[in-house]
């Protein structure tokens, strides 16, 4: 508990951004390939980086090499993000264009808002500290 304690003592909110970028992708990897597996929609390159994206933050993370994680988390997620776009497009211009379908199914909805929110918080997470400064409390006091 106590080695927790002094791993956790000097983080701020960039980390904890981080960490839920992090369990957030693998989430999302599992409901990518839960809903779209065996279809042709799928596209299993978008899934791979949404995955690595996922490791990728727990690993730098556990090795303490935070100022990393951010800029690993937002470039596989973008690109994974683009993978997925390219895989789910023919579906999307037959529902706007209403050849076969005229509504667009709840797993596709799923999988772009947990997409959309990923690239959202990867982005907002490039500009937050995930260390805190030493001495930083008592310059701003003065």
């Amino acid at each position: 508990m106590v080695m927790l304690k002094d791993y956790l003592k000097d983080k701020a909110v960039g980390f904890w951004f981080t960490c839920a970028l992090t369990v957030l992708s693998l989430i999302t990897a599992a409901v990518y390939a839960g809903c779209y597996a065996g279809t042709d929609d799928m596209s299993w390159t978008a899934f791979a980086l949404i995955l690595l994206a996922g490791l990728s933050g727990a690993a730098l993370v556990g090795t303490k090499q935070f100022k990393y994680a951010p800029y690993a988390l937002a470039v596989l997620i973008f690109l994974s993000l683009l993978f997925f776009i390219y895989g789910i497009y023919y579906y999307v211009s037959v529902v706007m264009v209403g050849i076969d379908l005229d509504s667009f199914d709840a797993r596709f909805i799923v999988n772009l808002i947990l997409y959309l929110l990923l690239f959202g918080l990867s982005i907002a997470n490039l500009f937050l500290t995930q260390i805190k400064v030493k001495g930083a409390e008592n310059e701003q006091e003065g």
